[in-house]
Order: C-alpha cells, then structure tokens, then sequence
C-alpha cells in the first residue's frame, strides 16, 4: 500500500473507524509497522477520534437542554449551553488544524521538495549546455592527429598519439582498403576489450579516405585497439585493426 493511497482514499481514519475491509487492513497493517510516519499519524487520529468520543460521551458536544427540562434559567444554565458551543467550536478547528499538520503539510512539503529539485536539474542542465555551446565556439589549434597504419602482427609497434595538456580531440586519418564500400564503422576499445568508442556510417572524404576526431577526454595513457568494418553494401565484415598508444607529455 502506497503512501497516496493511505491519504488519498482516507485509510488512517477509516482504520480507525473499523470501516476497513480485511484486505484493506492487513495491507495497512503491514504498511504502518514499517512505516514511521504513518504510525505517528495512525496514533494521533486515534487521539484524535477517541477525544471527540469522550467529549461526545461528556455531553459537551449534545445540543443546548430544552426548555421542559430546566424551568429555572439561573446563570449556570445560561453559561453550559454556551460554553457547549465553544467547545464545539474548538473541536470544529481542531479538526481543521489536525488535517491541515498531518495530511495537508506533508503533501506540501514534498511537491516543494519535488519543484526545488526539478529547478535545481533545470539550472544544471542550462549551464551544461551554456558550457557546451562555449566551448563549441572556441576554436581548437594544433589538433593532435594520427594516421593509422594497419596490421595483423602482435609484435608490429602501434601507432602512437601525444595528447597535449588543453587537447580537446584527437583526430585521426584512416586509409580506407575496400572500393566498394559505402559507409564504415570504427570501432575503438582499451587492449582488454572495454569498448570505449563506436562511430557509425562514416564516409570517405574527398580524398578517399576517412576522417574523424575523437573526444580526447575519453582516450587515457594506454594502449588501444580500433577496428574498421564495412556497413554498407552488407553484409558487414572487418575490414583493417590497428593499434594505437596514447601518451600524454
């Protein structure tokens, strides 16, 4: 049983009241014992419910005695009645008070909390994109590139790429070996296996071959293994490996 349930179809009071059916109170039942908030709140409607019954057994809530039973109006008479209705009154506001504290406030409480954290994940997200948008109008000088050589041999040197302190990409040239070939995908992962990039539907540049950068953020001191496949005509194949070192100065 949730928590807009308990609120939303009145289930403390109706406890209370012994209105519930048996399925309806063994679920509340196992709602409350694990649930702090709602055992408070089951204790003061309980409170609650057993004062207005005392009150009501008292006679302070009965209306005001007719006039066949006191023939004498002395000051005692005049002041119950009105004190009846005070306390009526009290009752009627303590009520009031008691739903507004323990049913109304929490509900509050958490659509402000609930607003609070969608601001809080709007302003995040506007300065990230703030950000972005900075840094994408900021030209980048000297980008690091690296042509690679393909190879089958282990014991072939890799080829190696020095990312400068400030390096935003690494760019790198692939001459492509298939003709035939429409659009490729390169794929780039750590020497055990960990993929770390793929790019999807690359085409040849004017100059036959492929050209893309990668985020240099994302290419840590290490080696790497990158692999280019056909896509287009199918059905796709592994085309050429290569190695790549990545060495910071």
């Amino acid at each position: 049983m949730m928590h807009q349930d308990i609120e939303g179809q009145e289930i403390i009071e109706r406890y209370v009241r012994n209105q519930l059916t048996a399925e309806e109170r063994q679920a509340f039942e196992e709602h409350f014992f694990g649930c702090d908030e709602c055992f408070e709140k089951l204790q003061i409607t309980e409170r609650f419910i057993a004062g207005l019954d005392d009150a009501g057994n008292r006679g302070l809530l009965d209306s005001a005695p007719s006039a066949s039973a006191a023939p004498a109006r002395t000051w005692g008479s005049w002041m119950f009645p009105a004190f009846a209705a005070s306390s009526c009154v009290a009752v009627a506001l303590a009520v009031v008070a008691g739903w507004t504290l323990f049913f109304q406030m929490p509900q509050l409480r958490r659509q402000l909390n609930q607003a609070s954290t969608d601001a809080s994940a709007q302003r995040e997200a506007i300065a990230a994109l703030q950000r972005q948008a900075s840094a994408a109008t900021q030209a980048e000088t000297n980008v690091p590139l690296v042509m690679l050589q393909a190879t089958r041999d282990a014991q072939a040197p890799a080829n190696e790429a020095v990312l400068p302190a400030g390096a935003a990409h690494l760019v790198l040239w692939v001459e492509v070996p298939a003709k035939n070939t429409r659009t490729f995908q390169l794929k780039v992962e750590t020497e055990d296996h960990r993929p770390v990039i793929t790019l999807d539907h690359l085409e040849r540049n004017s100059y036959g071959a492929l050209a893309t950068s990668l985020p240099a953020a994302q290419l840590q001191p290490g080696e790497f293994r990158i692999m280019l496949s056909a896509e287009e005509p199918p059905p796709a194949s592994l085309l050429a490996e290569y190695k790549l070192r990545i060495r910071r100065p």
